[in-house]
């Protein structure tokens, strides 16, 4: 009698040349961008080194002597200066850190005589505001972090909720 072969389960096909050597290849390009990721990120931290080191640099104005003629202007020519020299890369570290995918930051108004900042923004629940509000209070040079007013917006078809946050930055 003849041997019949009845085949239920096939062999597992193995892959071919090409198969491997596009894995290969992949594998390859995924660790060069991976690389040229951490170069970049390494990049970054150094730039943001020397932006501080030159901000601290600059913070110290030099004293020049003051003729009685020109006491309004030169007032007001360092009140200005030290509106321009003043450093908010404190604040924007910290909501770097804070940030999360839930919210979404719809304006940012900086008050420098008052250290403040007031942020709007959005989330889709309470829950999550009050998150980002937690984290934010965290961060180091955050001095106090207030809720100031949250609305559901019913004009919008995926109904967000605006909230509106007051931060007082400190040392």
């Amino acid at each position: 009698m003849a041997r019949l072969d009845f085949d239920f389960h096939p062999r597992p096909v193995r892959p071919s040349v090409l198969g491997v050597a596009l894995a290969l290849a992949g594998a390859a390009a995924m660790a060069w961008v991976w690389m040229n990721l951490q170069a970049a990120h390494a990049t970054g931290a150094g730039l943001a080194m020397r932006i501080a080191a030159l901000e601290k640099s600059q913070s110290r104005p030099s004293v020049q002597p003051v003729k009685r003629t020109d006491d309004a202007a030169q007032r007001t020519r360092s009140q200005v200066s030290a509106q321009l020299a003043y450093s908010w890369q404190p604040a924007f570290e910290a909501l770097t850190a804070a940030r999360s995918g839930k919210i979404a930051l719809v304006s940012l108004d900086a008050v420098q005589s008052t250290s403040r900042l007031k942020l709007v923004a959005e989330a889709r629940h309470l829950a999550d505001a009050i998150a980002f509000i937690d984290a934010l209070q965290q961060q180091p040079g955050i001095r106090r972090v207030e809720l100031l007013q949250h609305e559901l917006q019913a004009d919008d078809a995926q109904k967000p909720l605006r909230f509106t946050i007051l931060v007082e930055l400190g040392a």
